[in-house]
């Protein structure tokens, strides 16, 4: 037994990746976004099950995430989406097979001397910054690029891509970023460069920008059950991939007027049966969510009261008057009638199920269905 526990369902997963292959025309890649271990999911198991149906692509952040799926044999092609930093060894590019992202003029030339040394050919993706205002080329510096790419003989732009800079709803912004890409690609034509790949479209553009699908999408966390925007769910079905369990190990009753927790932020109003769970921050558990979120036990939700510690959260369990010390807590998950979203805790702790699924610590172990 454990304290804690994390199931990811990867038929759950692959119901995911088919439902959004099926909404897109069979002739647009799809690459899978495993950065961040995979949202939290777990990177090697993921992207093995995602292979083995079909996915084109991964994308991961750093070389090192990339390193992980090779030795774990996964052979698809991975996009090292972060570029190619200042302190990254490139070697490590042609070691393990990486497509490196170039986003700035000093990493292309970087890149294309070490090349050029080892007299050994290399795929790269060349991003544009088409407004998102972080990585890639801004489109007064495409004539510098062009020449540098060019006067490589070893750097082949297997890709063109840009990044949205809020996907969630169309708007003319979105618009202006895609028509700003399309004439990116025309003057890389123009100029001879024919990338094979021209992506943009990341889970949200799936559902928002068709004009965006190019040659391949990306997606992320459609992928793994939550949407960037609640009111995707009406465009594609998809369901949470991950469950994520507690324990109760004591019961406490405390009469009125008895604070609960840090700071006395909770104090009992009546007789109060209190369940302590075996999860707190430190497992990744936002405290924001104190004295708001709900756990589920015995497929009831069960307030949070008090202050959320490192770890340990208390649950108002008073309409259970029998719960026991042993007994399962859901966090994340379904149980009878009652379920709680990564989405639904992201709301309430006024963040985004990104950062719920990311922050689930590694110190809660793992299980796959």
């Amino acid at each position: 037994m454990t304290r804690a526990s994390v199931h990811i369902d990867l038929n759950t997963l692959e119901g995911n990746y088919r439902a959004i292959r099926g909404s897109i025309p069979d002739s647009v890649k799809m690459l899978c976004v495993v950065k961040a271990d995979a949202y939290g999911h777990g990177a090697v198991p993921v992207a093995r099950r995602l292979e083995a149906i079909g996915a084109d692509y991964f994308g991961v952040a750093t070389t090192e995430e990339g390193v992980e799926l090779r030795d774990h044999s996964v052979r698809k092609p991975i996009l090292v989406m972060s570029g190619v930093a200042p302190w990254d060894d490139t070697q490590t590019l042609w070691d393990y097979e990486l497509t490196p992202v170039l986003a700035d003029l000093d990493s292309l030339r970087r890149l294309a001397n070490d090349a050029e040394k080892r007299g050994e050919a290399i795929k790269a993706h060349v991003k544009v910054d088409t407004g998102m205002g972080r990585l890639g080329f801004g489109l007064g510096e495409l004539e510098a690029v062009v020449a540098a790419l060019r006067s490589s003989r070893y750097i082949k732009v297997e890709g063109l891509m840009s990044h949205f800079a809020s996907s969630e709803q169309r708007d003319a912004y979105g618009m202006t970023q895609v028509e700003r890409f399309t004439q990116v690609m025309d003057y890389f034509s123009k100029q001879g460069l024919v990338p094979a790949l021209l992506h943009m479209a990341n889970s949200a553009a799936v559902c928002q920008y068709p004009e965006a699908y190019f040659g391949m999408v990306r997606l992320g966390i459609m992928l793994y059950g939550s949407y960037p925007d609640a009111s995707l769910a009406r465009k594609i079905r998809v369901k949470p991939v991950m469950k994520l369990a507690s324990r109760i190990a004591y019961v406490k009753s405390f009469p009125p007027g008895s604070p609960l927790s840090y700071g006395r932020t909770f104090i009992t109003d009546r007789a109060t049966s209190v369940a302590c769970v075996a999860l707190g921050y430190a497992d990744g558990f936002p405290r924001a969510l104190s004295n708001k979120g709900s756990v589920l036990i015995r497929s009831r939700r069960c307030p949070i009261v008090g202050r959320i510690c490192m770890d340990w959260l208390l649950a108002d369990v008073t309409a259970l008057p029998d719960v026991a010390a042993g007994e399962d807590a859901i966090i994340i998950g379904e149980a009878g009638n009652e379920r709680i979203t990564a989405d639904e805790i992201a709301e309430c702790a006024g963040t985004i199920p990104y950062e719920i699924f990311c922050n689930v610590s590694k110190r809660i172990p793992r299980s796959y269905v």
